[in-house]
């Protein structure tokens, strides 16, 4: 600064002696002429010129100090910064110095009490000395000098932070005064004494290591050492709690962040969540091995703790599961969340925490709210197919509708080919692919919830079936949704064999779910045992073969009513035209009525059916035995339609009563001449008898009848009139 003043004053000093020298001069030109204004005006102009120059020299004076301020603090900065640690060093040094006071202080008391003892009189030691008994005084300074080093350096360890020294200093001296106790020669006040003051100590240190424990910046391994302290001191409780409270927070604080982050409405949120929640119950586990030890059991409050963890996950799976609002990939989607869940959660139980069950019970209830969801949306989809089916069967290869695991099973039960409708196909594909995406649910337990909806969903078509065949019902019925229903006993004989072929697939479906379960969980079979399990697959088969069965039944009433509701037509020979005597010719000119007639027609058409290979020739052969006797089972409920009433019987039989015989009569040469009972001929004898019996006719009078000629000549007419057989 000084050197730039003067260079400034050295410059400028010329220039102010041209200025002194000039103004001298002014002011004898002044005192010269006064009344000259012109020199006036020089002098004003020369003045202002002077302050402008010496107010920019100002100007380049203060730029300069400033410079040089500037340099002078870059040039000391390095001093300032090295005076600044030495002042952390001197702040060190007053603590020891300050603790040293401390020391002197407490040993210029002691040689106070010193010299305070020798002051006094030898005779009143001596009897100081017999009145306390004590012979020895050595013990007793050793013990008081050993207290008093070992609490003045644990206060010293304690004021700085020195925790690792402090805490084997107390461990020593906890075994010291275990040892101690065991001494007879040790004063019990002045024991007590110092394991109080060493307690002290411990609380103290308790404390500044829990604070350490709970400050929320800590990290993992530092807490690691905090608990390590407090169960070296014998708090394992309190080391436990601020262990669970720790990873709660860090829980509570991950999720929170997740919730805020744009992840939430994507796929891997769900999954980045779990692996995070699951992860952080691992490293507490982790964390409490490294305090107890591997073959330590896990403390209750931990258990207690993971499981309550794993209830907020499973409320924020909950809440997540339930915003896929998608019918469109939302199933699978959430499948894909629950493989997330449980296999992260699967993880633990390598380290012996077995946390599957609760994940379970959280999250069962909203995927099973999920699939019922998405089985009412299968139902309409169900409707849409269903409505442009025309009922005509087609051949379909068993694999290419199937998977591998369900074909291989249905192979080897029937044909490689299967005769399903349009309908028929796409609701075995659609019930396949509902099983191949909730196969993962089976971990959760709920396959009973899946066969029930798979179960549901093949009512609701088979209840479509029912109305496509029972058209005065279905007319009713279908005014809001299109339709198309099944007029001709074609369309319906193949609803019945698509159902038939569902019937088969849909069991092999339901065998594959049953043993995909214990695949998956091999735990379920102590959920679930197999008797359990044979149970519910044995009720879902009776289930599906009672509706088929129904839908079986309701094909013959339908068969039936529309047969027989053709007028009878026949007629009968005069008794005077009977040729001679004998059963057999008493029907001699008579025919069969036309419903039956009619029958005979119907079934031979429907053979037909097999012989052109529409149909398989055993399944159809099994419905026209079940529509036979059927018909048997209607003749004998509707005998009315005869006038039969078993009342004033006489040899000569009625007119009705030989038309109802003759009818029975040709059900059975119809039996015979079909061959559906080749394999049981008595059922069929069976069949007649609870026939005739039921007008209380004698079955025994009229066995003959099976050998009448007139029936059966009538059907060889028949068939060769309209086959050409």
């Amino acid at each position: 600064m000084e050197s730039s003043s003067s260079r400034f004053r050295f410059r400028d000093l010329p220039e102010m002696e041209n200025c002194t020298q000039s103004d001298s001069d002014s002011a004898s030109d002044l005192s010269s002429v006064s009344s000259d204004r012109d020199d006036e005006s020089d002098l004003q102009s020369m003045t202002g010129k002077g302050i402008k120059h010496l107010c920019s020299e100002l100007l380049e004076l203060k730029a300069a100090s400033s410079e040089e301020f500037h340099k002078h603090i870059f040039s000391n900065y390095s001093a300032f910064v090295r005076i600044f640690e030495e002042v952390g060093h001197v702040e060190s040094e007053l603590m020891q110095l300050k603790n040293h006071v401390v020391t002197q202080k407490r040993l210029v008391s002691d040689l106070v009490d010193g010299i305070y003892f020798k002051v006094l009189s030898k005779e009143t030691i001596d009897l100081v000395i017999e009145e306390s008994g004590c012979e020895e005084l050595l013990p007793i300074s050793k013990l008081e000098a050993h207290a008093n080093d070992v609490l003045e350096t644990l206060d010293t360890l304690l004021s700085e932070n020195r925790i690792d020294e402090a805490l084997s200093l107390i461990e020593l001296e906890d075994e010291n005064l275990q040892r101690l106790r065991f001494e007879e020669d040790c004063l019990v006040d002045e024991l007590r004494l110092f394991s109080s003051a060493v307690s002290e100590r411990k609380a103290m240190l308790i404390l500044q290591l829990t604070m350490v424990a709970e400050n929320p910046r800590i990290a993992a391994p530092e807490l690691q050492k905090a608990l390590v302290g407090l169960c070296r001191l014998g708090d394992s409780h309190l080391a436990t709690q601020l262990l669970i409270k720790y990873y709660h927070s860090r829980i509570a604080s991950g999720i929170h962040n997740f919730q805020a982050s744009k992840s939430f409405l994507h796929k891997v949120y769900i999954r980045e969540l779990s692996k995070f929640v699951f992860s952080m119950i691992s490293q507490a586990a982790r964390s409490f091995v490294m305090l107890y030890g591997e073959t330590s059991p896990y403390a209750l409050e931990l258990i207690q703790w993971a499981r309550q963890e794993t209830k907020v996950f499973g409320a924020c799976f909950d809440k997540y599961v339930k915003t896929i609002s998608e019918i469109s990939g939302g199933l699978s989607t959430a499948v894909e969340a629950v493989q997330f869940a449980m296999s992260f959660c699967s993880l633990l139980e390598t380290q012996r925490l077995v946390l599957r069950p609760y994940l379970i019970k959280r999250i069962r209830p909203c995927m099973e709210e999920v699939l019922d969801k998405h089985l009412d949306h299968f139902k309409k989809v169900i409707d849409i197919f269903t409505a442009t089916d025309a009922w005509v069967l087609g051949r379909y290869l068993v694999s290419g509708i199937m998977n591998e695991g369900c074909s291989s099973m249905v192979v080897g039960q029937q044909p490689e080919y299967c005769l399903l409708t349009n309908s028929g196909r796409k609701f075995v594909t659609l019930l396949q692919s509902i099983t191949v995406d909730v196969t993962p649910l089976f971990s959760l337990q709920i396959e009973g919830s899946i066969v029930s909806g798979l179960m549901n969903l093949f009512k609701k078509y088979i209840d479509i079936l029912e109305r496509a065949i029972n058209c005065e019902i279905a007319v009713a019925e279908t005014n809001n949704s299109r339709l198309y229903l099944a007029n001709s006993v074609q369309q319906q004989v193949s609803i019945l064999a698509n159902l038939s072929a569902l019937e088969q697939l849909f069991s092999s479906m339901v065998r594959s779910i049953f043993k995909g379960v214990s695949d998956v969980n091999s735990e379920l079979m102590k959920i679930h045992p197999v008797e359990v399990q044979v149970k519910e697959l044995d009720s879902c088969i009776s289930f599906i073969q009672e509706a088929s069965c129904r839908l079986r039944a309701l094909f013959c009433e339908q068969f039936i009513l529309k047969i027989m509701s053709v007028k009878t037509s026949y007629k009968l020979t005069p008794a005077s035209s009977v040729d001679g005597p004998g059963e057999s010719s008493m029907f001699h000119g008579v025919m069969p009525s036309l419903a039956f007639q009619v029958l005979f027609l119907e079934l031979r058409k429907l053979e037909k059916l097999s012989e052109d290979n529409i149909f398989e020739v055993d399944w159809l052969l099994e419905l026209l035995r079940e529509l036979i006797e059927a018909v048997f089972v209607w003749v004998s409920n509707n005998k009315e339609n005869w006038d039969i009433d078993g009342e004033n019987m006489t040899v000569e039989l009625p007119l009705n009563f030989k038309q109802f015989v003759l009818d029975v009569q040709f059900l059975v040469e119809i039996s015979k001449y079909g061959g559906y009972f080749s394999n049981n001929p008595l059922f069929l004898l069976n069949l007649m008898k609870s026939a005739l019996l039921s007008t209380e006719l004698d079955p025994r009078r009229y066995l003959s009848l099976s050998r009448a000629r007139t029936p059966s000549f009538f059907l060889k007419e028949m068939s060769m009139m309209i086959y050409g057989l």
